[in-house]
């Protein structure tokens, strides 16, 4: 019986080494960096079809793989998906359905988060908005462009008022041990956070609803205004945003508003890692974490193209205070489940039956070992986002009156 013990324990082990959807999406993202396509459409399609838990994440990597691809239309129609599946539409008022916050839930008390679905976190709930919108305006279909947009008006507001409102509440009530792992192994991205206020909000997303509300003849420009205001609170140090919140008109009619989208680099992926847990003496928990990538602060300008482009939204920052405003749920539910684990073995050496010790022991090494932190996170994006504009005299290539963007990713 002990032998047969140990063999299922090495037998589970094998089977746990076959969970590799870091290693596919890292292999997905060095293709995408050399503009190899093919995998990173396999490898995005499989998890948004195939994937138990994990559809939601593959429709947002569908949806970026197309887009960079050239595919627009699959792209749009990928993350209309994905902003579906975070926004319950109903006849009264759109609800927003999230990844949690501090949410101390146990999915399945002997597994790991990577059981639990997987839900839009704001700021990926935000860029598919802001994608959408852009590839609509590229397009030419500024009408659903703008249904978008009022979308995304609401989206944020409504993120400002209950997301960022949960938040405090759960910083506030923090376990000591928790606030401890989250500073020890969080410090070499604190200073990278100052790129934005939280976690929520999108100062681009907030300018291309504007740049929506304003080419429509038929829409106010003080909506258009209100959206701008709003970008520019959150970046005031970005020159278009500034230009566009002091305006008290509509551009030019008689020429033409080029604007110009310039992506930068790749995010940085997360990693799972184990952490001492300060509750527990020599105990440890698989944590998702930020590391070994270059803490570096992002230049406000670049030029492309001869063009002085201005720092819109550090994707990085979002992200990163995305995963600092969830690790006290992660943590608790880890270190409940590190406890239950303990409290079985205790109670199994305490039957004194040396086949139920065995059984238990052989159950909470193999948990051991295959468990890992939830990684997922939406690991295409840019690593940040720079935005020029200015009105141009009309030609071949934009009429007087009309609104262009060009999209540019590096």
């Amino acid at each position: 019986m002990r032998n047969f013990g140990v063999l299922a324990v090495f037998a589970l082990l094998a089977a746990a080494g076959c969970v590799s959807v870091d290693n596919e999406a890292r292999r997905a993202r060095n293709d995408l960096a050399v503009g190899n396509f093919a995998y990173p459409l396999e490898w995005s399609e499989k998890l948004a079809q195939k994937s138990t838990y994990s559809k939601n994440w593959g429709l947002l990597e569908v949806g970026r793989v197309n887009m960079l691809a050239g595919d627009r239309d699959k792209a749009l129609e990928s993350f209309r998906m994905a902003i579906d599946s975070a926004v319950d539409r109903n006849e009264s008022a759109p609800v927003l359905k999230l990844s949690d916050v501090g949410n101390t839930v146990l999915a399945a008390t002997i597994t790991d988060d990577r059981t639990r679905e997987y839900y839009l976190s704001p700021y990926e709930l935000n860029l598919a908005l802001e994608y959408a919108i852009l590839l609509q305006a590229m397009k030419g279909d500024l009408d659903s462009a703008r249904v978008d947009s009022r979308l995304a008006v609401y989206v944020q507001d409504t993120l400002v008022s209950t997301y960022g409102a949960d938040l405090e509440k759960n910083r506030e009530g923090a376990k000591k041990g928790t606030s401890e792992v989250m500073e020890k192994e969080n410090a070499a991205v604190m200073e990278l956070m100052e790129g934005t206020r939280n976690s929520y909000e999108n100062p681009l997303l907030w300018y291309l609803t504007g740049v929506m509300f304003e080419a429509d003849e038929d829409e106010s420009f003080e909506m258009a205004l209100k959206s701008y205001q709003k970008a520019a609170i959150i970046k005031p140090d970005n020159e278009v945003f500034m230009r566009a919140a002091s305006r008290t008109k509509r551009f030019d009619q008689n020429k033409g508003r080029l604007i110009v989208i310039y992506e930068d680099g790749i995010i940085p992926m997360r990693e799972s890692i184990k952490v001492p847990v300060p509750v527990y003496t020599a105990m440890s928990i698989d944590i998702p974490s930020y590391r070994n990538h270059t803490a570096s602060a992002l230049p406000a300008k670049k030029t492309v193209d001869g063009k002085l482009l201005s720092l819109a939204v550090d994707v990085r920052a979002l992200a990163y205070r995305d995963l600092q405003d969830q690790l006290p749920g992660v943590i608790t539910r880890n270190i409940t489940r590190a406890a239950t684990q303990i409290a079985a073995q205790a109670a199994a050496n305490n039957a004194g039956n040396g086949y139920v010790q065995l059984a238990v022991l052989a159950g909470n090494a193999v948990v051991s070992a295959i468990r890992r932190a939830d990684t997922r996170s939406w690991v295409t994006l840019p690593n940040a986002q720079y935005v020029w504009e200015a009105e141009v005299e009309p030609s071949g290539e934009i009429a007087a009156g009309q609104t262009k963007i060009i999209w540019i990713h590096n």
